[in-house]
């Protein structure tokens, strides 16, 4: 049992670092990504400024604003997988079914505008985006590719860009490497530490996105292992023994623009969460 909240807890911390980013910066990227030449613009059918190829991909985001999605994260070598749709934006609306490491508890939660239910084997807890915390509101929307998106508007850089298929379907594949110098000091905040852990961390995150022709994201990928690596070094302990064997995440999406339902559950199932979260 000890292991396997170790390891939800470090999912915890990359679904929150995968999230982070302001909106204020969503169009900031350098160039809209149309026509050719200049630092934003793309050659043919292709991006070379992550800036503007997230831009370009968060608008088409928006403009569907829902998406069915699966995730998959590993870490310490043990495995987590997730499935669900939502419906992004302001309000958003989201379920998802998570598959605790090791075949063990079936996590479910349901995220509908600020307030988020959570069922681990019994009832229903209810808890809104205020009482989670920055971080913990972070955590949740991270299923909205945007969100991940954010991540290369702020620190990417594209490194190589091809034309290629993906489950029978034309998409541009990019690998970006994420400089996670320039996101560390919003790291701290978003988990609730005073970003200590993060200091004189120099990493590169390898991060591949799959867009197709609707320039809409069907694949996500990000390699955390190396600033995981150099994190759990700094804290010592359990923490750089599990950090051994890397950390990675993957989100699919599909189904773009298919209306979703995500319905509050029955409120006699429901109670309040408790201080602190869910009870062991």
């Amino acid at each position: 049992m000890r292991k396997t909240t170790l390891v939800a807890g470090a999912a915890a911390l990359v679904l929150t670092l995968s999230a982070c980013g302001g909106g204020d910066d969503s169009a900031a990227g350098g160039g809209s990504g149309e026509g050719n030449g200049g630092n934003g613009a793309a050659v043919g059918n292709l991006f070379k400024d992550a800036g503007a190829l997230a831009d370009a991909a968060s608008q088409s985001t928006s403009a569907k604003k829902s998406a069915k999605f699966d995730m998959t994260m590993a870490f310490g070598g043990q495995e987590m997988t997730a499935t669900g749709e939502g419906e992004f934006g302001d309000e958003p609306k989201i379920s998802m079914k998570m598959s605790m490491p090791g075949g063990g508890q079936q996590l479910e939660t349901r995220m509908i505008g600020q307030t988020v239910y959570v069922n681990m084997g019994g009832s229903w807890m209810k808890s809104s985006m205020d009482e989670l915390g920055q971080g913990g509101m972070q955590s949740a929307e991270m299923n909205d590719p945007t969100k991940l998106l954010e991540f290369a508007q702020k620190a990417g850089e594209i490194t190589d860009s091809e034309e290629t298929t993906l489950n029978g379907e034309p998409t541009t594949h990019y690998t970006i490497d994420l400089d996670f110098q320039k996101l560390a000091a919003e790291a701290g905040q978003l988990t609730g530490t005073d970003g200590k852990m993060f200091e004189g961390i120099d990493a590169k995150v390898p991060m591949e996105v799959w867009l197709n022709s609707d320039e809409l994201p069907v694949k996500l990928t990000m390699d955390m292992s190396e600033m995981m690596k150099q994190a759990a070094e700094k804290a010592g302990g359990n923490a750089s023994q599990m950090a051994q064997g890397g950390m990675t995440m993957e989100m699919t999406y599909s189904d773009w623009g298919t209306p979703v339902t995500v319905e509050e559950p029955p409120a006699d199932q429901v109670q309040e969460m408790p201080t602190g979260g869910m009870p062991n």
